[in-house]
């Protein structure tokens, strides 16, 4: 049975008053930087809570600790070793971190949103992430207690299982995608000695303060040497090179058939350079579905919104072959769009 309206309401009370629910965050108010979500129990707040450093614990007003309430608070110096996109990234891994230790989610959620965005620490070993998690997001304190709340909401019967698991989910991958729908485009190799060492300065950031594991750390930084190799020359047999020059003509007209052949689209860029970067990346990371597919790169102009280059693949045999290709990549969390290549 449902309980009185007023007695849902004394109970809310006495939570602001004794600080178990943060003021600041209170049944039927999402924070800031969250889509609101209905409200479905509300109560005037006692006053406002007062700003804490990310990370931070909830304010108590009660003088004997709750260590459910606790969240590990991470060191300024962290924090500030990020800056501008990357440290709202940063402080997204932070967060889940902290539910996770609060017991707000699960291992098995918290491991499952960090592999499914962990490109956004490690964009040359892993996946790319999702697209936005460079864009602010609210602190520690905010979404903890909006999650406790909607918790003692449904506790208190005042909404249902369906709403608090909606809600719920919606904060969740707000913050961190468990599927992400949108993905940021391959994070090209370094440019060069200078841009190769500040991804190692990060690199060792993130494992000094936990965010990646050594054996993460190792290939992670493993990728960015290799990038600084040069490529040994390729060595071409002569009994494969053709005798004559009308050998060669024959050749190719054997392996190049005339006109628009079915092809996979992987990516557009701003640059043919980025596109040609792109393409060594994205090779590497799935050289079992590409094999020995070709790439070329299209200048494309959209007017507006600017010119692309579109980074391209094949020709393959049919354009179900294309549509295979693709089925294959986006399992892998690599955009694909059959096209047609040569035209």
């Amino acid at each position: 049975a449902t309980r009185p309206a007023s007695q849902i309401a004394s109970v809310n009370l006495s939570l602001l008053d004794s600080g178990e629910v943060p003021s600041a965050v209170r049944l039927g108010q999402a924070p800031a930087g969250f889509p609101g979500a209905p409200a479905t129990v509300s109560a005037s707040p006692t006053g406002r809570a007062p700003a804490t450093s990310f990370g931070a614990p909830p304010p108590m007003a009660s003088a004997q600790p709750q260590q459910a309430m606790a969240a590990p608070a991470m060191p300024v110096t962290t924090m500030d070793a990020y800056s501008g996109g990357d440290q709202n990234m940063i402080s997204r891994f932070s967060t889940m971190r902290a539910l996770k230790d609060q017991g707000l989610v699960t291992p098995q959620e918290y491991a499952t949103r960090r592999q499914a965005n962990v490109g956004a620490l490690l964009p040359l070993t892993s996946p790319p992430s999702s697209a936005g998690l460079d864009r602010p997001v609210p602190t520690t304190e905010q979404i903890s207690g909006r999650l406790r709340a909607i918790g003692r909401a449904l506790e208190l019967r005042a909404i249902s299982v369906s709403q608090h698991a909606a809600e719920r989910n919606m904060i969740l991958d707000a913050l961190m995608p468990a599927a992400p729908v949108r993905l940021v485009n391959p994070a090209p190799p370094p440019q060069g000695l200078l841009e190769a060492a500040d991804m190692v300065r990060r690199l060792e950031q993130l494992r000094d303060s936990g965010y990646i594991s050594s054996d993460e750390y190792t290939r992670e930084r493993a990728a960015i040497e290799k990038a600084m190799q040069p490529e040994a020359p390729k060595m071409v047999s002569a009994q494969a090179a053709p005798t004559s020059l009308v050998d060669k003509d024959k050749a190719e007209k054997v392996e190049k058939p005339k006109g628009p052949q079915p092809g996979v689209h992987l990516a557009s860029y701003r640059s043919e350079k980025q596109a040609e970067d792109g393409w060594k990346l994205i090779q590497r990371r799935h050289r079992t579905v590409l094999k020995d597919m070709e790439h070329e790169v299209s200048k494309v102009d959209l007017g507006k919104k600017g010119v692309y280059y579109r980074l391209k693949a094949g020709p393959v045999k049919s354009a179900g072959e294309a549509k295979g290709i693709c089925a294959d990549l986006k399992k892998r969390r690599q955009f694909c769009e059959p096209a047609t290549v040569g035209g």
